[in-house]
């Protein structure tokens, strides 16, 4: 009984780690709209999917709706995310930072960014 156990386990172990590492990796290299310099990465790897501004990595929620890619990340107030960058199809970004933000006041993005595909 206890080797059938440990055996599921193994099986467990394996398979979802065989799972994961088959999710491929993509990067977005995104430059503020007007600057060249590339300083806000947008790290699109299944459950394991992050932000990268300047050299700090941020963990936070990834999510596709429709064709748009979407990272939630930072705290903000009340538990929900402080900043959120929408990766368009055209590789345009939209971020939007919504610390000074009241509960269901309308915002416009902070900032453009202009992607491009690095890795993936």
């Amino acid at each position: 009984m206890i080797r059938f156990a440990i055996s599921a386990l193994l099986m467990l172990t394996f398979s979802t780690g065989h799972a994961q590492s088959a999710v491929s990796k993509k990067v977005w290299a995104c430059a503020a709209n007007g600057d060249s310099v590339e300083d806000l990465f947008l790290v699109e790897w299944g459950n394991r999917s992050y932000v990268k501004l300047y050299e700090a990595r941020i963990w936070g929620q990834y999510s596709v709706d429709d064709e748009e890619k979407r990272w939630d990340f930072g705290q903000g107030s009340q538990g929900a995310a402080a900043f959120s960058a929408i990766l368009k199809p055209s590789g345009e970004v939209d971020y939007y930072d919504f610390r000074d933000v009241a509960p269901g006041q309308a915002i416009e993005p902070s900032y453009f960014y202009s992607c491009r595909l690095a890795q993936g």
